[in-house]
């Protein structure tokens, strides 16, 4: 689908409602005040940039004019207030990551820079979405979260574990937001199940491997954990605990979901 910028979009006309579910849950847990007002205190989130602009390579017109034409696509096809800046880390793992609060930045590992065009699309809006749902914030407290409960002492345990989780869950959930506003950057969805492949390890190095979406997606229904069971909940949070994002095969699930319901298509065609 062909199309600039979206004027008008929204965070809530792609949110996920599981995002939207975790975060009411997180949000009547007494503690949170007290470790967002703890993590705030230490001014970490003001200088999370700095080791970017220090350090990592500034991608312009100038440096990468085709990665640089992306992300302005990306910023316009989100309708993004203003231009955050992007840098390039050196890194064999494929990631991407958006830090600060306040003045964000958008970080691409150099290993992401063969991507397709679709797919580097995807990739960037996936990371401006954290930006534009208004994730950053909690997104930070989490990665900090051991640390400012540790802080605390023996105040309330039963209330920091369940705090942990709630935040962990929430962060997982909003992946799922993100992976919409990567969908809508990229217009279509082969990029992004191509993108979602990369992460479960699709290679040109890997030649015998056949990554096919149809055996992914095969693959989720072996795997799902039945939750209304007992013994298959407690497995689920054993596993999920500490996990920051989705696993890939059920994001791939949910991304592709969300496209085939028709819910992108009228997303996108209210700003057309």
């Amino acid at each position: 689908m062909t199309y600039e910028r979206l004027k008008g979009l929204k965070p809530e006309d792609f949110e996920h409602p599981g995002e939207k579910a975790a975060m009411a849950v997180l949000r009547k847990i007494p503690l949170l005040d007290v470790a967002l007002a703890k993590f705030l205190d230490t001014q970490l989130q003001m200088s999370m940039g700095a080791e970017a602009f220090g350090g990592y390579f500034r991608i312009t017109e100038k440096t990468n004019p085709r990665i640089y034409r992306l992300y302005k696509q990306a910023l316009a096809r989100l309708d993004m207030p203003k231009e955050y800046p992007l840098f390039c880390k050196l890194g064999y793992e494929y990631n991407a990551y958006t830090t600060g609060v306040e003045d964000p930045i958008v970080v691409i590992y150099s290993s992401t820079l063969s991507n397709s065009d679709g797919e580097m699309l995807h990739l960037l809006g996936h990371e401006l979405g954290h930006i534009k749902c208004g994730h950053l914030l909690y997104y930070q407290m989490a990665s900090e979260l051991n640390g400012i409960l540790a802080s605390f002492g023996g105040l309330a345990t039963t209330a920091a574990v369940g705090l942990q989780y709630a935040i962990m869950e929430w962060k997982r959930k909003a992946e799922y937001s993100a992976d919409r506003a990567g969908l809508i950057a990229a217009g279509e969805l082969q990029p992004v199940l191509d993108e979602t492949m990369i992460m479960l390890g699709r290679s040109a190095k890997i030649p015998d491997m056949n990554f096919s979406v149809d055996e992914v997606l095969n693959q989720v229904e072996d795997f799902e954990i039945d939750h209304a069971d007992i013994i298959g909940t407690a497995l689920y949070v054993a596993f999920t605990a500490q996990a920051t994002h989705p696993w890939s095969i059920l994001r791939l699930q949910e991304i592709k979901d969300w496209y085939d319901s028709g819910e992108f298509g009228k997303v996108v065609g209210k700003f057309l």
